[in-house]
């Protein structure tokens, strides 16, 4: 009688294993047809998302998943709404649910994952990206107003020109390259920060706790530049030394200039450079 009581837990492991081995891969496809301006909200829970634009009036869905995963979708007039449903986390790659999201240049969308990537390229309207450790990467966006919130997950932005930009992470690093736009924001927990490339115009304000913050332009002369850290140090080889009379804080806006950087961190070092230096 015992030796039946302790082969029971065995034989439900196998049964249990059998049942999640037998779990296949599914490709399934949803299009949608939407007016101008539409706006698409998917939110997983593991696995990658990727947004890419498509025709005008067309919204397509591809999505990649096991078949013990369920895919809630709606529309309503003009806005979609994708849910990842039944979602675990064993650590398996069956776990995983990919989404390839192809939507209008100018739709308003928000994407959301806890575990894995969100990419954006080629796209022109609110683009909302939220995640725990997700990484985020967005790049070639134009006229657009992009809100990026991560907790740990690091965040790359790149040939975003003419766009409102807003990120906000609590260690996540966080790094830009030719980001132009009306208003740059930064604010970051512990990650560090870093700019490279040409700000164009605008205004820029990067804000660490204790994160590094790194700045390198193709030259001083197209920028300047209010820096502090109040425990951190401010190197400032980018500008006049007599423009920083005091210790950790710098101050360049005596010379004119297209972009303005505003740069704050408690106790994270500030490096201002010129990229060929």
């Amino acid at each position: 009688m015992s030796r039946l009581h302790d082969l029971v837990p065995a034989g439900i492991f196998v049964l249990v294993f059998c049942i999640s081995a037998a779990a296949q891969i599914k490709r399934d496809m949803f299009a949608y047809k939407v007016g101008s301006r539409p706006v698409i909200s998917l939110r997983n829970q593991y696995g990658r998302i990727t947004d890419t634009p498509t025709a005008v009036d067309r919204v397509v869905i591809t999505v990649v998943h096991s078949d013990a995963v369920e895919i809630l979708h709606n529309q309503n007039e003009n806005r979609i709404e994708m849910i990842t449903g039944s979602q675990v986390a064993s650590g398996a790659k069956a776990d995983n649910v990919d989404y390839q999201v192809m939507v209008p240049p100018d739709a308003c969308v928000i994407l959301s994952t806890a575990a894995g990537s969100l990419s954006a390229e080629n796209l022109q309207g609110d683009l909302i990206l939220e995640g725990t450790t997700a990484s985020v990467d967005a790049h070639a966006l134009r006229d657009a107003h992009v809100h990026v919130k991560t907790l740990s997950g690091p965040i790359t932005l790149h040939e975003i020109h003419g766009s409102y930009v807003d990120v906000a992470t609590a260690s996540g690093e966080v790094n830009l390259q030719d980001v132009s736009g009306p208003m740059i924001q930064v604010h970051s927990g512990t990650g560090p920060i870093r700019y490279l490339g040409d700000p164009s115009g605008g205004f820029f304000k990067l804000v660490s706790g204790t994160g590094n913050i790194f700045v390198s332009l193709p030259s001083a002369g197209i920028a300047h530049f209010k820096a502090r850290s109040v425990k951190g140090k401010v190197d400032h080889q980018i500008l006049d030394p007599q423009l920083a009379p005091i210790p950790g804080q710098t101050n360049s806006l005596l010379h004119p200039a297209l972009a303005s950087f505003e740069i704050h961190s408690l106790r994270g070092n500030i490096s201002l450079r010129e990229a060929s230096k």
